[in-house]
Parts: C-alpha cells; sequence; structure tokens
C-alpha cells in the first residue's frame, strides 16, 4: 500500500527543531568557557552537527511549495524530535572529559529530555560545570514537552497543525481550553513555568546552595526530572531549608500548567475547587499518614526530620515522578517500598511535567468503579462520570480504561524481560515503573545495591524505548507500529 505521508514537511521540520536544539546547547558552550573548561569542545562540535544537519534539512524543502502538516505527519514529528534531539544532545556527553560510551549517553540525553532522572554517571562531581548544565537543562526543556517549547517560538504552527501536534505530546485525559492561537497559551504556560523557575533559584541560593547548585537542582524539580549535581544527592547540603523548599516547588510542577495558568489570572476560586486538585492533595496526604504510621510501627527516631521532612519529601518526589531521593529510604521496610510503587504509577496532574497515569484518570476510574457497583443494584440508573462538573464521554471513559490497561501491559512485559537477565521481580518491577512514569527512582539493583548503568546494555536499551513511550503516554508512540497507520 502506498503511503500519503508527507516526508519533506517532516524532515523540515524536524531540521528546524534541530536548528533550535544547536541554539540551546550554546547555554553549556557558554558555562564550560566561563568556568575555563574543555568540554567547551564537545558541545562546539554538538552545536556545530545539529546547525549542519538542521540547516541541510531546511535547504532540501526551500524549492517545494509549502504543505500542510496534518495529524499523521503531527503524531510522526512527535515521537522522532525526541529521538533526534537524543542523538544530537548525547555527542557531549561521549566527547566530554568523563566520556560516557553510546549506549550509557543516549540513555543519559533521553533521560534529561523525557524528566526521568535515570542517571549513567557514576560519579557526577567528576563532571564538569558544562555537563551538568546540559543534564539539568535537558530536563527544563523537557519539562512542558520539546513540541510545546517549539509552539512557542515558530510562529508558523500557530493553527491547527500545532494543536494537534501538542495534543500528540501533552500529558493526561483532557487539554483544558486551548487559545485559538495556540502560540499566545505556549507563551503564557512558558512564562508560568520560568516565573516559577526563577522563584526557586532564588529560594534555594538563599539557602545553602551557590548559584550554579540552585539553578541545576531548580531545572531537576521544576520539570519533576531529579538530576542532581552531588554524589550524594539533596542529602549533601544537609539543609531541612532546601528540603522543604523543592518539596513545594516539586508539589507545585505537579500541578496542570494550565489551572496555574488560570489561577495566575485572578481565578482562584475555579483552581482550590478543582477535583483534581483536591484528589492530587488527598493522595498526598493519605500517603503521608501511611508512611507516618508504618514509621511509627518500625519504631523510628521521633524527630521533625524522620517524621516530616523525609516522609514528605519523598512521597512527593515519587508521585510528581521527580526522582529525588533521601539516604536510608531502603531501609523503611516492604510498606514503604510498595507504596512508593503506587505513587510512581500513580503520577501528578496532567498538563503537568510529571509522568506516570495521572491522577485525572485515576479519579475516573474510581468513579467509573464506583458507578459500575451501583449499577449492580440500581441497573435501570443511569450514571455518568464527570470532573469538575462536567460529564465525561464514554469514548472518553473506554478510552482512560484502555490506557490504563495499556500501561499495565507495558510494565508486566518490561518486567518480564528484565527478569530474564536474572533480577528479581521486585526489582525489575521497581526500575520498569521508575522508568515508565519518568521517575527515575532507583531500588536493589539500581538503588544501594547497583546503579542504572550497571544494568546490561540490551536492558539499557528497552528502558531508553520505556522512557520514551512514558514521556509519549503509549499511544502516540505505539501507533507507528500499527500498519494502518502508514496506509493511505
Amino acid at each position: 500500500m502506498k503511503t500519503s505521508v508527507n516526508v519533506s514537511s517532516i524532515v523540515r521540520i524536524l531540521g528546524r527543531l534541530v536548528l533550535i536544539e544547536a541554539l540551546l546547547m550554546l547555554l553549556p558552550l557558554a558555562v564550560c568557557l566561563i568556568y575555563g573548561e574543555s568540554d567547551w569542545r564537545g558541545f562546539a562540535v554538538a552545536v556545530g552537527s545539529a546547525a549542519l544537519a538542521g540547516g541541510l534539512a531546511e535547504l532540501s524543502g526551500r524549492h517545494r511549495p509549502a504543505t500542510s502538516v496534518r495529524s499523521r505527519e503531527g503524531f510522526i514529528i512527535t515521537a522522532l524530535v525526541w529521538v533526534v534531539f537524543g542523538l544530537f544532545g548525547m555527542i557531549p556527553f561521549m566527547l566530554s572529559a568523563v566520556p560516557l560510551g553510546f549506549t550509557d549517553a543516549m540513555f543519559e540525553v533521553i533521560s534529561g529530555f523525557t524528566t526521568t532522572g535515570a542517571s549513567m554517571i557514576a560519579d557526577v562531581e567528576a563532571q564538569s560545570h558544562g555537563i551538568l548544565f546540559w543534564r539539568a537543562f535537558t530536563q527544563w526543556i523537557g519539562g512542558l514537552g520539546i513540541i510545546f517549547f517549539m509552539l512557542a517560538v515558530l510562529p508558523e504552527f500557530n493553527k491547527a497543525t500545532g494543536i494537534s501536534m501538542f495534543n500528540a505530546e501533552a500529558t493526561g485525559i483532557t487539554h483544558g481550553k486551548l487559545h485559538p492561537r495556540i502560540r499566545q497559551t505556549a507563551l503564557s504556560i512558558w512564562g508560568v513555568y520560568a516565573s516559577l523557575t526563577v522563584v526557586s533559584i532564588l529560594l534555594l541560593w538563599a539557602g545553602p546552595m551557590n548559584l550554579f547548585d540552585s539553578v541545576c537542582q531548580t531545572f531537576a524539580a521544576i520539570a519533576t526530572g531529579g538530576f542532581t549535581t552531588r554524589n550524594e544527592g539533596i542529602a549533601y547540603w544537609h539543609s531541612d531549608y532546601a528540603l522543604g523548599v523543592l518539596t513545594v516547588v516539586m508539589f507545585v510542577a505537579g500541578l496542570n500548567f494550565m489551572m496555574l495558568y488560570s489561577a495566575w489570572r485572578k481565578n482562584i476560586r475555579e483552581f482550590l475547587g478543582n477535583d483534581v486538585l483536591k484528589a492530587f492533595t488527598g493522595v498526598v496526604v493519605v500517603a503521608y499518614l501511611l508512611f507516618l504510621g508504618a514509621a511509627l510501627l518500625r519504631g523510628e527516631a521521633l524527630t521533625v526530620d524522620n517524621l516530616l521532612f523525609y516522609p514528605l519529601f519523598h512521597i512527593v518526589s515519587a508521585v510528581t515522578s521527580t526522582g529525588f531521593s533521601i539516604t536510608g529510604s531502603e531501609g523503611w521496610g516492604p510498606f514503604a517500598l510498595f507504596l512508593t510503587m503506587l505513587l510512581m504509577t500513580c503520577g501528578a496532574c496532567s498538563g503537568s511535567t510529571s509522568g506516570g497515569i495521572k491522577i485525572d484518570r485515576v479519579s475516573v476510574m474510581w468513579r467509573n468503579f464506583v458507578n459500575e457497583i451501583k449499577k449492580t443494584v440500581f441497573p435501570k440508573r443511569t450514571y455518568v462520570v464527570s470532573i469538575n462538573g462536567s460529564a465525561l464521554q464514554s469514548s472518553l471513559v473506554s478510552r482512560i480504561s484502555a490506557f490504563v490497561s495499556l500501561y499495565v501491559l507495558t510494565i508486566v512485559v518490561a518486567s518480564a524481560v528484565v527478569t530474564v537477565f536474572g533480577y528479581s521481580l521486585t526489582d525489575s518491577l521497581f526500575m520498569v515503573i521508575s522508568c515508565i512514569g519518568c521517575n527515575g527512582l532507583g531500588y536493589g539493583a539500581t538503588g544501594v545495591e547497583g546503579a542504572f548503568y550497571a544494568l546490561p546494555g540490551i536492558v539499557k536499551w528497552m528502558l531508553v524505548w520505556v522512557m520514551l513511550v512514558g514521556r509519549l503516554e503509549l499511544f502516540t508512540f505505539l501507533v507507528l507500529f500499527l500498519p494502518s497507520f502508514w496506509r493511505r
């Protein structure tokens, strides 16, 4: 069967995106020059390669008539751009003073762009400031999405094409009311994102961190990514103040940014009355109480850190898919491990920078579950699932059920593959749930007993695929493997 895919348009758009990536990599190059580090050469090669590839892609279609990009091309571009960005973004890691191999470099940069935060670097403090900044910056770029960033800077996508690509990349069941001019929506949300970033940097800088560390930790927290600049992680600073600031930043980053923009525009009452916000807050509170009860049963020392800061930080880090870890969390017992896996699977709000199934979908599934129970008692009554007073169409509820089923099936299959390489079921489940939820937390073979960089190469590549599938929320990526997608 012939395909009707407009290859020329796809190449040109990807070329423009690569040119943007080349410009973005000038920032870590400048950081290397400021600190007098030799890694600027690796960034120069990456910038030159990306600029050359982007320029050739643009020139290849300059004499061809402009054609609109339909939803099919939108899906392809949205899926491919993450891989293409990774191919050029990995170059600095491979050419650094402490270089990574091809597999590890690709894992590292995809982990950054998808905001997973699982690292291939054994000693992050041995890396240059430029590399550490690039790791953090990839998370910040990928937090709201590469396509969403493109919509803010390329005016030609200020139309239906941009909306279809945004819907293919954006997370969750609904994306709110988009402005008819999609670029204005993108700029508004990026404005909120940037403002929160600046506030977080200033707060951390006022505490125990220097400016560089506060920038990198903020990029990780606001994008719910989890890369840090210290081998000890956040524990390096021994600061309850830093834990408190980062906990608040992660929680806010787990909220729907359209909702935050609405609150910013003085619509506070609607924001506070939002069903998803209530559900998200409820999950955090209930999880904290369960962690607290388990800690008391274990006979933990009754200190403020053990009973407040550490559990709350860990819970928010897990449910928002940030992946910042707390020293000693693996010793909290099997219940804490089980609850952590549930939180990683659940995720925060749709339209946020977090991964996982999303609170929105969990709420819909729960309400549909309650309705089905009611139908067994009152079969003649009609029940609908509603969020914020709006009834959801049955087709949307069915799609959510299909998504959750496919999400769980992907975890099961990927975990089964990992067990083939000799890892325990618990370790396999944890690393797959961590990667598909773009979380990055480690346990067992990827925690204190090992690390992600110690995994076999084939497992690393499978987890790269799992991270991409999780970031694009399954359907956008998996649809490319359907033969019918490529038919006219």
